[in-house]
């Protein structure tokens, strides 16, 4: 790989192709994790929003809900009926990670290129919102991962949909009833008392066979479309898992979500004679997103540029947190569950 954008130097005849030849190099995946965690982590907190309650990077964020209390019911009715104990609250800590990613281009870098300083500038951010999405994206596949719920309330029973794998903490349908795999996780999930609205996170596999059921309508000799009535199906291939034949996450619509935010100078906008702290619209997700600049002086006649030149440094970065809601009923309790088509 040539040194900056030597490689477009203008010395022979030359001319830019289009854009539609650039786009195979710049592609991207959909960023149906990052989009989903955004839109359900949406008015997370009553009264109050992610920027007035974490003012600085380091300071920690806490948040609450009720605890339900464990009664035992009786039989009967007393005049003297006693409070066994008062409820509780539980504490959800929120626990933010950083990505960032750095960019630029210099003051002379387009003097005697094919491309402006502009074009290359934008085409490095490109690279830059990428690769920052790209490692969010695959963080909140791994928090799917490492936050299902290691018990299932539908265990040794319900042979019918399958069964619960208590090591690997799946639930296994086979795939001779893919045809039915949607209800099956319905079911499983309202055997968990989330018979409420689910979120599907799918796989390709598991994507490509919801979309073929869901063309088995009314119309069809075979009606299969019916299983998906309060399903929310979103893709994404950073889910898939090469042990099974198609991966599922459900979650319970609402119970899992992400909030982002980025330092206060960046959202105000600060310009120092060294540096400028400002932000901008991360235009394949809808985060927003901090901006640093400052320049150097630097010698980039090896790059394309000249040797008296001033480098352009850039910095995009976000803070994320994602949340799930707690239950007291065991630290391994979640409401995200793993579902899987087995042979």
């Amino acid at each position: 790989m040539a040194a900056g954008y030597t490689t477009s130097l203008l010395v022979n005849a030359q001319a830019k192709l289009a854009k539609r030849f650039e786009s195979p190099e710049f592609k991207h995946e959909p960023y149906n994790l990052i989009r989903l965690m955004n839109l359900r982590g949406q008015n997370m907190f009553i009264d109050t929003e992610i920027n007035r309650l974490k003012t600085s990077d380091s300071r920690t964020v806490e948040s609450f809900v009720f605890q339900k209390r464990s009664i035992t019911s009786g039989s009967a009715r007393a005049h003297n009926h006693t409070l066994a104990a008062f409820g509780d609250s539980q504490k959800v800590t929120l626990s933010f990670s950083i990505i960032s990613g750095n960019y630029g281009t210099s003051l002379k870098m387009g003097g005697r290129n094919v491309f402006t300083a502009s074009e290359i500038l934008a085409a490095d951010l490109n690279s830059a919102l990428i690769a920052n999405n790209n490692t969010h994206e695959a963080a909140i596949a791994s928090y799917l991962s490492s936050n299902k719920t290691q018990s299932n309330s539908a265990s040794g029973s319900y042979g019918t949909f399958g069964e619960w794998d208590g090591t690997a903490y799946v639930w296994k349908i086979p795939a001779t009833e893919k045809d039915y795999m949607f209800q099956y996780i319905s079911e499983i999930m309202a055997i968990n008392d989330y018979d409420v609205e689910l979120d599907i996170i799918a796989d390709p596999v598991a994507s490509a066979i919801a979309g073929q059921l869901a063309q088995q309508g009314q119309a069809n000799a075979t009606n299969l479309g019916w299983q998906f009535d309060n399903m929310n199906i979103v893709k994404s291939r950073r889910v898939a898992d090469s042990s099974y034949n198609a991966t599922v996450y459900a979650i319970p619509s609402g119970t899992v979500g992400q909030v982002e935010r980025i330092p206060t100078e960046n959202r105000e906008g600060w310009d120092g004679k060294n540096y400028t702290y400002s932000s901008m619209i991360d235009p394949m997700t809808g985060s927003e997103l901090a901006v640093h600049y400052y320049e150097t002086g630097a010698d980039n006649s090896s790059k394309g540029a000249e040797t008296q030149d001033v480098t352009f440094e850039y910095e995009n970065s976000k803070d994320y947190a994602l949340v799930k809601a707690p239950l007291s009923s065991a630290a391994t309790d979640s409401p995200i569950f793993k579902f899987v088509l087995v042979d």
